[in-house]
């Protein structure tokens, strides 16, 4: 009954031509990255490369006098 409706070997072809055309047109996938900031640190949730999700905690402290005491962290992706 429904081979009268619709034509099976044309069908195929036309939902692997459909699902071929959707593969290739597909956006890259971009990643963001995001850094922890004063504003967004309570509302974020990060996740490392091992799929462990964390979160930061602010606390505010006194910075040192002697410029030499003070250490740059580079980000790390």
């Amino acid at each position: 009954m429904l081979s009268r409706y619709i034509n099976i070997p044309i069908f195929l072809i036309a939902l692997s031509i459909g699902i071929f055309a959707v593969y290739i047109t597909v956006p890259e996938k971009r990643n963001i990255y995001v850094f922890p900031t004063h504003e967004n640190v309570e509302i974020m949730q990060y996740k490392d490369k091992a799929d462990n999700c964390f979160q930061y905690k602010e606390t505010e402290v006194d910075c040192p006098t002697n410029e030499k005491e003070i250490t740059q962290v580079k980000p790390q992706y």
